[in-house]
């Protein structure tokens, strides 16, 4: 089966954006122009866009720290992206979430500064959903090495115990931080873990945007049908390192030029042309394109106002309605 060329363009387009943002992040850091340091997800475009290209705006997404790609692939703006790692008061969290993106008006809750704790909030957004009878789905989007956290395997016999709308989509990326994934795990995939609780479980090809967008397609149906939890385990590679920082002398050169060989984005440009959706120089103008709305709404973002010192103190605690 394959994507429609509609749909295929579209989300061929939110991946470039991606990386432009990502890519563009990366310069601005170098440049001493922005604070917030970076977990880029270079080459794991595929997954993020395609994992969340199924759901609906009200849909619940719970995302990673690693780029901006599940975000965008959600809807969320790269203004309001821009706006926040910027820190400025017009962002979605008025400058306060910065790195951990929240955007109430897509069903993003927020990113959490200790990963894997938001295991148990997907339980209890799910669990919500359920209880209020909607058809509404979660989607928690994982790394594999956060999958070693305390609150995994709880949280996954809760959802399948609940029989919840809940999807678990691990990213895994072949590495745990600063270290192989083979350091950190016993076997080489995280996806049996599920069958323990009687979840269903695929192991898909995480460079092909299809086979991405189509394995999530199957798992939100499953879930939004009360068929209960699925588990999804995306196989890529992250070809930038942990952070900013990370020199990155860990990662093999090997590894890196065998996966460079199937770069999503390249993968997806090669449909593209295939089934002549675009010719050769009509993809340089969508990409010219991107880089420019990229760059215009971050200049935008550059020139917001900035916080000052009293709405230091706003947001701080919920405010009590009277009457």
């Amino acid at each position: 089966m394959s994507l429609d060329n509609e749909k295929l363009l579209e989300i061929y387009r939110k991946m470039l954006l991606v990386r432009t943002i990502e890519e563009t992040h990366n310069r601005l850091l170098k440049e001493g122009r922005i604070q917030v340091n970076s977990h880029l997800g270079t080459g794991q475009e595929a997954v993020s866009v395609g994992v969340t290209g199924p759901l609906r705006q009200d849909d619940i997404l719970f995302g990673t720290h690693r780029g901006v790609g599940e975000y965008i692939g959600k809807g969320m703006s790269p203004k309001d992206i821009w706006l926040e790692y910027l820190g400025k008061k017009t962002g979605p969290c008025k400058g306060k979430g910065t790195q951990h993106l929240a955007d109430r008006k897509n069903n993003i809750p927020g990113l959490v500064a200790c990963l894997g704790s938001n295991f148990s909030m997907a339980v209890g957004t799910a669990l919500a959903a359920k209880m209020r009878d909607m058809d509404q789905v979660t989607l928690f989007f994982v790394g594999e090495g956060t999958c070693n956290e305390g609150d995994a395997n709880p949280s996954m016999c809760m959802a399948a115990l609940w029989n919840l709308p809940l999807v678990f989509a691990v990213c895994t990326n072949q590495f745990c931080e600063m270290g192989y994934m083979c350091e950190h795990f016993p076997t080489e995939d995280v996806a049996p873990r599920a069958a323990g609780y009687g979840i269903p479980y695929e192991i898909v090809d995480g460079q092909d945007i299809e086979s991405t967008y189509e394995a999530a397609e199957r798992a939100v149906e499953h879930a939004r049908s009360e068929k209960g939890p699925y588990l999804l385990e995306y196989k890529t590679f992250r070809m930038a390192p942990h952070h900013s920082g990370d020199p990155g002398g860990y990662v093999k050169q090997e590894d890196l030029d065998e996966w460079g060989k199937r770069d999503p984005i390249d993968l997806c440009q090669q449909k593209i042309f295939d089934r002549k959706i675009l010719s050769p120089e009509e993809d340089q103008k969508l990409s010219d394109a991107v880089q420019t709305e990229v760059s215009q709404v971050l200049a935008e973002a550059f020139a917001a106002p900035d916080p000052n010192l009293e709405d230091l103190f706003e947001d701080v605690y919920a405010q009590k309605e009277v009457g």
